[in-house]
């Protein structure tokens, strides 16, 4: 797969005078996960009495745990569910399932039925827990990278123009936005400029009509204390200049005519790197290092890269899959210290930060509030400890284009939004409530200092989940396997010490339940102890997180 000389020298003729070419790649280590969407393995596995089984999708933590009642079908061959995947499912008796390829599985009748196009791993922990199987398991799976986590946008809330500004960001609106999470004492680390500040996609140049003077705005958000990313996709518009270029030397996923193929995505139709490719790598990471290194760019947003947007028929430089240029996209973007990813497939062990898929602004336990902490505890699980609940108050573009839509909202909704994002491992701002209400500023500026409070206790966690994937945020039975936690969805582990049980239900005052056994619990909120293994019932108004310290 090396790329030709002539190749290499259009790329530097093309690029090195403008930009800078830095660190041209000559061969890209392509994962052919299968060229065909077949599955050549199979493994059936009866589920035990009391099994729970937990893995795959992210965005899946909603349907989990897997039971021997489960009636379960996922593929994740070609269908990433929004979110990151991995080939990993663990049970809280200790066994595991793995696989480096593409695969399905589907429950019925009490069996696991994998299928996979690699080899299907099942093993036993030593340990026989949801704890033994998954440092097993993800051993296995996970590689560590050595770069290291940027921890201060874990440690401190992060922000991001999105729903603020939707695709109408600009130089001043940014800088506005920036000074008032100053002005307000806000604790920040990060600015996540978002869609649109480009001319088109695949342009990758700044809007001069929007940012009139880029540089500059770098150098004042940099002042203001914030590290800044530019959000980005793989797609390229064909009015983009470089179009041609990157047709000339196929850098595009083609079809059977040879010609690039037009991919339907969010935000319309567009061509789509192909990154087995090493042009097209180049060309990309060429146009993305002129941003750090002209205009003091941090790092990088990478949206999409979903295997929805490939299919099986693709011609591509070196044969790969759906799964494979999504492994691509990832490792593209772990290419950079700071960056971050909603969809990826085996990216376990790496510094990239994830996110969940858009949440809209609502109660639901399927698209809103309800699925925060059970995806949250599925990231966990499917390693990725360095992971984000998306954007407090929801990130869905519909509850916030039209006129007035954005100051029409419920305090009660976005206070559990805020509360439930308080003691995740990153905790991100995208609408300036701050602005518009003085009670919604008071509540963001409690939850963001309790944030804080933990900063030093949540940097232990990031240590040990550099060095043994130890999840951040955890499963209750993960901490304390046989206790009759295993079908609990709705509150989590932050490392062994904080046990944080968020209301997410409309109108709901109070919160109920088993305290762990062999330790007692102070309830943070009033500082009452209670002794573990009793049921309680604690008072949660709106604007009270419930959560408990192991004492």
């Amino acid at each position: 797969m090396l790329v030709g000389a002539a190749i290499l020298s259009l790329l530097r003729s093309t690029f090195a005078k403008k930009t800078g070419l830095f660190g041209i790649v000559e061969r890209v280590s392509v994962q052919v996960i299968s060229t065909m969407k077949k599955f050549d393995y199979q493994k059936n596995v009866e589920i035990l009495e009391n099994e729970r089984w937990w893995g795959g999708g992210v965005g899946q933590g909603i349907r989990m745990p897997i039971t021997r009642a489960s009636d379960y079908k996922s593929d994740f061959c070609n269908g990433c569910q929004g979110n990151t995947f991995n080939g990993i499912f663990v049970s809280n008796l200790g066994r595991y399932l793995i696989t480096e390829g593409a695969y399905g599985i589907s429950v019925s009748g009490g069996v696991i039925s994998f299928s996979a196009t690699e080899e299907i791993t099942l093993g036993q922990a030593e340990e026989k827990t949801l704890k033994g199987a998954y440092l097993a398991a993800s051993a296995l799976v996970c590689e560590n990278d050595n770069v290291g986590v940027p921890r201060d946008l874990l440690l401190y809330p992060q922000f991001c123009t999105w729903t603020e500004m939707l695709i109408d960001v600009t130089q001043d609106k940014t800088l506005a936005y920036a000074q008032s999470i100053v002005d307000c004492n806000l604790p920040h680390k990060l600015l996540i400029i978002d869609d649109k500040w480009s001319k088109e996609y695949g342009d990758w140049t700044f809007d001069e009509k929007k940012f009139y003077d880029p540089k500059a705005m770098m150098d004042k958000l940099h002042e203001l204390g914030f590290k800044v990313y530019l959000w980005l996709v793989p797609f390229v518009q064909d009015t983009v200049p470089d179009f041609a270029l990157l047709c000339e030397n196929n850098a595009l996923v083609r079809g059977a005519d040879g010609k690039p193929t037009l991919k339907t995505w969010w935000n319309g139709q567009s061509f789509v790197l192909d990154l087995t490719n090493p042009f097209a790598w180049n060309w990309l990471k060429t146009k993305l290092d002129y941003f750090c290194n002209e205009y003091g760019v941090d790092g990088f947003k990478f949206d999409a890269g979903d295997t929805d947007y490939y299919d099986y028929d693709d011609v591509t430089y070196a044969p790969t899959t759906p799964p494979g240029q999504s492994l691509l996209w990832s490792q593209f973007a772990a290419q950079y210290e700071y960056s971050e990813l909603r969809a990826c497939f085996r990216l376990g062990g790496s510094h990239v930060i994830t996110r969940l898929s858009d949440k809209q602004r609502n109660w639901s336990d399927e698209c809103g509030i309800g699925t925060l902490v059970p995806n949250m505890i599925q990231a966990g699980i499917c390693c990725y400890p360095y992971s984000c609940a998306d954007m407090i108050g929801g990130g869905v573009s519909a509850d916030f284009d039209k006129p007035g839509s954005g100051e029409a909202f419920d305090f009660e909704l976005i206070s559990r939004f805020c509360e439930c994002s308080a003691l995740m491992p990153c905790m991100q701002f995208s609408y300036a409530y701050w602005n518009r209400s003085e009670k919604i500023k008071a509540l963001f500026l409690k939850y963001a200092d309790l944030h804080m409070q933990v900063k030093d206790y949540l940097s232990s966690l990031i240590d040990e989940a550099a060095k043994t994937h130890a999840p951040i945020l955890r499963h209750l039975e993960y901490e304390f396997p046989h206790q009759g936690y295993a079908d609990t969805m709705s509150a989590f582990m932050l490392g062994s010490k904080y046990l944080v049980a968020p209301v997410v239900k409309q109108g709901q005052q109070t919160q109920t339940l088993r305290l762990p056994q062999g330790v007692n619990w102070k309830y943070c909120p009033d500082g009452v102890v209670y002794q573990g293994g009793e049921e309680v019932t604690v008072a949660a108004p709106v604007g009270v997180l419930p959560y408990f310290e192991r004492v």
